[in-house]
């Protein structure tokens, strides 16, 4: 099974005294490391030109990650889920431990597609919406070199025990890389929802928090679902009482009945 997860604005800085600097040649993909180079210039380029701040995205109460996305390659790195924060990254247990036949890809408009657990990153400030010097929106020219990568994966995941993709990614994030079920493997969209009285709507700002609760779930199990079937009563019993779970075509549906 590969679950994908949508990155997070805020990123805890890792330990200037335990974390090595960042190595692009080291992390996992290695058909991203020539990409992950080319948005890593423009982004420093963009770091030292006009407007920094507003098209990196750095808020006017830390003008410092500017100057930090000047020198990335001399800051400290760390496991993403340790730099990575937020609703969905503190659903997780912090002593996570990777299942063999289990895989977490995050979203990156810096690195593409980082592994959750094997590689090394430093705290940044970027987003799919950034606008980079030469290169445009990074969203935009990410979704061009993630094309053929997407196959791949896909096609990798057909053939294991559990051809499953489990997407927690936000909207913005999965037009990055398009994933659709077909070729023997089912994607799932995980997709909250709350019902009052009968009546359902989408979630959308607490979302995060649902997808972060399916994600932890899916790697306590002792073994991969094999099937979209197996994987939603796993979620579903996982989950408890309130949140109930339902297969809806290839939409994972959280249902949050409150009232």
């Amino acid at each position: 099974m590969l679950i994908l997860l949508p990155p997070s604005e805020t990123k805890t800085r890792p330990s200037e005294v335990d974390g090595s600097p960042l190595d692009l040649g080291a992390m996992t993909l290695p058909q991203l490391v020539e990409p992950r180079r080319t948005m890593l210039r423009a982004a420093q380029r963009t770091a030292a030109g006009a407007e920094a701040a507003a098209r990196l995205g750095v808020p006017a109460s830390a003008p410092e990650l500017v100057g930090r996305m000047l020198h990335l390659e001399q800051e400290p790195t760390a496991q993403p889920l340790t730099v990575y924060s937020g609703v969905l990254y503190d659903q997780l247990h912090p002593d996570l431990a990777p299942a063999p036949d289990r895989d977490v890809l995050i979203q990156s408009a810096l690195f593409g597609l980082v592994d959750a657990f094997r590689d090394r990153i430093p705290a940044y400030r970027l987003s799919a919406g950034s606008t980079l010097s030469r290169l445009g929106k990074a969203g935009s020219w990410w979704g061009r070199q993630l094309r053929p990568l997407a196959s791949e994966l896909r096609a990798a995941q057909a053939r294991t025990a559990s051809p499953l993709i489990i997407d927690c990614r936000s909207g913005g994030y999965r037009s990055m890389m398009g994933l659709r079920s077909g070729d023997g493997v089912r994607v799932l969209e995980v997709a909250p929802v709350q019902e009052r009285a009968g009546v359902r709507r989408v979630i959308s700002h607490d979302a995060k928090r649902y997808r972060g609760l399916v994600t932890q779930v899916l790697l306590e199990l002792d073994h991969a679902p094999t099937t979209a079937e197996e994987a939603a009563l796993a979620v579903g019993d996982g989950l408890g009482e309130r949140l109930q779970v339902e297969l809806d075509g290839d939409r994972l549906v959280i249902v949050d009945r409150v009232g």
